[in-house]
């Protein structure tokens, strides 16, 4: 049977088996409500203040400013438009500013916004992903009061200046928000240090389970809720809590707080090993940031010139090798990435995106691997499309 390399961790990452078994006996025999007041429902409220004390050490901030949701998705709605419902209910400016690169869940937000007669202002970015904290001053206005922008780019690995655009928006009076689904366990967080008045997660990118988030809250900032039908996480978030999934979360980010240092090294190694098989090809390039040290840690991405990143995905799929494409497909239509095409590429070479993202679990064999495999399959793409003598560039 085919051995499979998985290499696109920024999708999703495996429970760790420390995490299955911290959640097992919450889909067996701690089954309790709770909200309910017998023991049952107390066993499983305290459990869930464990885990919301373990997400409280990850953040570096108070119990209290964690708050449990079904997804980063709902995490990053509930800040922008509870922070939206908030303004509007008192007075506030309707002006939000975002960035090009930006997840759906926060694009898709401020399009709605827009739509209903808020101004949105979308920060550019540099050819490597970053956003200027000057543009940022220079757009914000008395009308200005919500700034969302992503800390680390899952397409492309940019990390953006988050602290510097914090302290504009706390030194403005606006409230700021960061989509963090790609931080834990790769770049260390310090709310203590870095003024943000909401920052989302998602379990299932540091080895949890999908279908819980978080969301941090810093308190004295004020969100309305975008949901309604129930008090649970202080009505924010309403409905009956997931323990499971809960103490799953909490478990995960315990280990990733744990383990932070020692995995970004070991990350950093792993991207160096694939950098330097991916390099031997001219008809690649690096996109985001050039220096590896300015990236997330384990995260490449590269155009494939004249070659789409789907066929790249399907032929490494052949061949036991799981990577990405940035590109999107949506009814058999392949479309470019937003995210690639804000960085200046055309909507060709956007096509031929590839994302390949080791995680804690991958071996240096596995990497050495897949650069190899990758090398292979794009040169057999390249001859496709090309004369032989630009194929060049061979596995080792």
């Amino acid at each position: 049977m085919l051995r499979t390399i998985y290499l696109d961790n920024s999708a999703t990452t495996p429970v760790r088996p420390e995490v299955r078994e911290a959640m097992m006996p919450f889909l067996l025999e701690k089954w309790g409500n709770p909200s309910s007041v017998h023991f049952y429902g107390r066993d499983a409220r305290r459990h869930i203040d464990e885990a919301r004390r373990s997400v409280a050490t990850l953040l570096g901030c108070e119990e209290d400013e964690v708050y449990f949701t079904p997804c980063a998705t709902y995490s990053n709605n509930v800040s922008i438009l509870g922070r939206a419902r908030f303004c509007e209910a008192n007075g506030k400016g309707r002006h939000l500013i975002t960035t090009q690169i930006e997840h759906p869940s926060c694009l898709g937000p401020a399009k709605y916004l827009e739509s209903i007669g808020w101004k949105v202002d979308f920060l550019k970015v540099n050819r490597e992903g970053v956003v200027d904290p000057q543009e940022l001053k220079r757009l914000i206005t008395k009308e200005t009061s919500i700034v969302s922008v992503m800390w680390g780019n899952n397409e492309i690995g940019s990390i953006q200046p988050v602290k510097e655009l914090g302290e504009l928006c706390k030194e403005a009076g606006v409230f700021f928000h960061t989509d963090a689904v790609q931080i834990p366990g790769k770049v260390e967080i310090d709310l203590k240090q870095l003024h943000a008045d909401t920052l989302s997660l998602s379990a299932h990118k540091f080895f949890g389970p999908k279908g819980i988030g978080a969301l941090f809250v810093r308190r004295g900032s004020n969100l309305m809720p975008i949901a309604f039908g129930g008090g649970q996480e202080k009505g924010i978030f309403p409905g009956t809590e997931s323990v499971a999934n809960i103490v799953a979360i909490g478990k995960a980010a315990q280990l990733a707080h744990a383990e932070q240092a020692e995995t970004a090294a070991y990350l950093r190694k792993l991207q160096h090993i694939l950098k330097a098989k991916l390099e031997t090809l001219p008809a690649v390039k690096f996109t985001g940031p050039q220096n590896i040290e300015d990236r997330l840690p384990g995260h490449l991405s590269i155009i494939v010139s004249e070659v789409e990143g789907e066929s790249v995905v399907l032929q490494s799929d052949l061949r036991g090798l799981c990577v990405s494409s940035a590109s999107a497909c949506h009814k058999g239509i392949v479309s470019p990435s937003h995210v690639v095409c804000a960085l200046g590429y055309g909507d060709n070479d956007a096509l031929g995106s590839v994302r390949i993202t080791a995680g804690k679990f991958n071996t240096e064999d596995d990497c050495s691997q897949a650069g190899d495999i990758l090398v292979k399959i794009i040169n057999s793409l390249r001859r496709t499309v090309a004369p032989k003598s630009s194929a060049v560039g061979s596995a080792k």
